[in-house]
């Protein structure tokens, strides 16, 4: 027979081994709502991994299956891949560089970019739904908090880059990450 007593952590909700059940807890709900909800109601049949190089792609505009690889943090192999993939789907093309036959160049086909943009719309909505549940006053301290959190796992120019999304198109100079590195710098995060 199960014990019906509950576990109460060591140290209370003040405690790390409570914030990390509670970042367990919201990593899980952006999981589903960000990622697996959006990719679900664009009934589009697309994998998380495909998802992802669509998005950088969409981000980046133009690019190389290296800069795939780079960007995601992937073997070059596991770029060629998933570009391969995303080739037969028709979701992106691939050609030779006209500088540099060594070279492809990898870009959103229309119906991949009408995808992306499907796939974004979904997970702001999402995000919407549940921050419109919120008060006012405790969405800004959310994004704050989550600042302030942000901040202090990075803590420096490294740390910063090493957590940089490099973001391409949608890059924003007022980034948490990217004033954490210009603190450290005096300049921001160039755009890749």
């Amino acid at each position: 027979m199960k014990s019906t007593s509950s576990k109460s952590v060591p140290g209370g909700k003040g405690s790390a081994a409570y914030a990390e059940h509670v970042l367990d807890l919201f990593t899980e709900i952006l999981y589903e709502t960000i990622t697996i909800r959006p990719l679900r109601e664009v009934s589009a049949d697309v994998t998380r991994s495909l998802a992802q190089g669509l998005q950088y792609v969409y981000q980046h505009g133009v690019c190389s299956v290296r800069d795939i690889a780079h960007g995601l943090s992937m073997t070059y192999s596991a770029a060629s891949q998933l570009t391969e993939r995303l080739v037969r789907r028709e979701l992106v093309t691939r050609c030779e560089n006209q500088r540099d036959r060594r070279l492809s160049e990898v870009r959103l086909t229309d119906r991949g970019r009408e995808l992306v943009e499907e796939i974004r719309l979904h997970r702001i909505m999402g995000m919407s739904r549940i921050l419109k549940r919120m008060d006012p006053e405790c969405r800004k301290a959310l994004v704050a908090d989550l600042e302030n959190f942000i901040t202090a796992a990075i803590n420096d120019e490294k740390g910063a880059l090493e957590t940089c999304s490099h973001c391409g198109t949608d890059h924003l100079p007022e980034c948490v990450v990217n004033e954490v590195y210009r603190a450290a710098t005096g300049s921001q995060i160039e755009k890749v």
